[in-house]
């Protein structure tokens, strides 16, 4: 009798360990997706920009503030989001993310005019802004050491697909309506909901009597927005000819001077400036916010290449990003096992490395690369990115106390969507002013008299219904080529600045010394 009530109990005790593992996975799932979603609406409606303008009637250049709005107020929120969890705890914070965030996308989703579609859009960032680093909060407090590592990567990977892909998901649902793709979020989001209610709802955690920054918030709003309308505008607004131009980094300089200096001297700052001094933070978090930075306007950069000179729909620019998700799904849980094996920074030289080859790989780029030529360097990117996101996560919360944790993974998020969002500006204008350039280098050797540029039109003759579109057949085909080599330059400065950003990994600090 003893016997068989011993193996009840085993089997008991094993069931026990299995919807316990059941729940925490279960629980992994909701969050990471959470995540995903708020990553992948960062560049969703990119490639949809057109088509939303054209339905609600306005300027393509108006219709960039949808992009615009998202991505100030998703960064202005994500410090926010340190200060409220130590008032709420992080439980109910990313309750409240999400609850926003799906507000947001149900009002972007019924829509009909641009005043209110621009409005949800910023209460979709607000609610984004709030999630990045909560999400990465919970995972971490409710795994064991073990597994922490491997539950980091899980996330990560999530956060890594979402940019890839956006501009192929926003692409589709621009052919059908653009409106899904705010519907989207809405079964996605409301499961991640569900299951923390069901399952972390009745958690307590513990919270702290904190007073609100008004100031700072207000000087940090100052500066991100002036700079973010600053880069998104300047190009339009004829750059620093501009007094509205010089107005905006006018003030984001004077706002940011005065933030950096009523935070240090605060006593409850709304950024803690002291962790800027920590080797173990600021070197990790600035290369995360460099290498993503290059990554994702790489992605952006390649969208419109790929369907302003190729011809590529949405679908098909956004299918040729696609592959840098595939290899993701297979590191992360790789690197979270074998991470701690060889020392961190080594692994994050490598990714560099990688991106470094991946980018000469790309700058060899013309008129005639085919699909897989594109998509293959993305394939490999993919490897890259799990290797070096894991330990700069390890390196960024290591050693953190737990009431800091939600705000030092805030800081970290900041940089890194502050980066990504400025650098996206730069390298779309970056890629026209190389673009103008070979414009110009091109119509110097193009003149009458230039026996190539006379056998080029000699042999357009045969396809061309006349003079006219003859000589516009080949402006066209020169105007590709300019933005072809000004793009094939971008890639190649960014493979020097990943070898750069090798050599920056030598000044983190000893993992012993974590």
């Amino acid at each position: 009798m003893r016997f068989f009530l011993n193996i009840y109990k085993s089997k008991e005790f094993s069931f026990q360990i299995f919807f316990k593992g059941l729940q925490l996975y279960l629980t992994l799932t909701a969050i990471a997706l959470a995540a995903f979603l708020v990553s992948l609406d960062g560049l969703i409606i990119n490639v949809a920009i057109p088509t939303i303008s054209g339905d609600l009637g306005v300027p393509e250049d108006v219709g960039t503030w949808l992009i615009t709005v998202f991505s100030a107020t998703s960064t202005l929120f994500v410090p926010v989001s340190g200060f409220l969890s130590l008032k709420i705890g992080d439980i109910k914070l990313f309750i409240l993310g999400t609850i926003i965030f799906q507000l947001g996308s149900l009002g972007c989703a019924i829509s009909s005019e641009f005043s209110p579609l621009l409005l949800f859009r910023m209460v979709q960032g607000a609610g984004a802004g709030l999630l990045v680093p909560v999400s990465l909060t919970l995972i971490i407090n409710n795994f064991s050491p073990e597994k922490k590592s491997v539950a980091i990567g899980f996330w990560s990977f999530f956060v890594m697909v979402g940019p890839a892909m956006g501009p192929m998901v926003g692409g589709w649902f621009s052919a059908i309506n653009w409106k899904w793709m705010f519907y989207l979020n809405l079964p996605i989001g409301f499961f991640s909901l569900a299951v923390v209610l069901v399952l972390l709802g009745e958690k307590k955690v513990e919270t702290y009597a904190v007073r609100a920054d008004p100031i700072g918030m207000t000087l940090l709003f100052v500066f991100v927005c002036s700079l973010q309308m600053a880069f998104n505008r300047w190009n339009i607004d004829d750059w620093f000819n501009s007094s509205f131009i010089v107005s905006l980094f006018i003030a984001a300089g004077i706002s940011f001077i005065l933030f950096i200096v009523w935070e240090s001297f605060h006593p409850f700052p709304f950024i803690e400036i002291s962790r800027f001094l920590k080797r173990s933070f600021i070197f990790p978090a600035l290369t995360t916010a460099l290498g993503m930075s290059i990554i994702f306007s790489s992605l952006v950069l390649d969208a419109l290449w790929t369907q302003k000179v190729l011809g590529y729909t949405p679908f098909w620019a956004g299918l040729a990003l696609a592959p840098v998700g595939i290899f993701p799904l297979i590191m992360y849980p790789i690197m979270g096992r074998f991470v701690n094996l060889i020392d961190l920074r080594l692994w994050v030289i490598i990714s560099f490395l990688l991106y470094a080859l991946t980018f000469y790989w790309l700058s060899q780029i013309n008129l005639y690369t085919p699909f897989v030529r594109l998509a293959l360097p993305r394939l490999i990117q993919g490897i890259g990115f799990a290797i070096f996101t894991v330990p700069n996560s390890i390196y960024v919360v290591k050693g953190v106390k737990p009431e800091r944790l939600t705000a030092t993974i805030s800081l970290f998020s900041f940089i890194r969507m502050l980066f990504v969002g400025f650098s996206v500006a730069i390298a779309v204008t970056l890629w026209m002013f190389r673009e103008a350039h070979y414009q110009s280098i091109i119509m110097n050797r193009t003149h009458a008299t230039s026996a190539n540029f006379q056998a080029c039109l000699a042999s357009l003759k045969t396809i061309a219904r006349g003079e006219i579109q003859c000589f516009s057949i080949a402006n066209s085909i020169l105007e590709s080529q300019a933005w072809t080599r000004a793009l094939a330059d971008i890639y190649y400065l960014y493979f020097f600045l990943f070898i750069s950003l090798a050599a920056l990994v030598l000044c983190y600090e000893s993992p012993k010394k974590l």
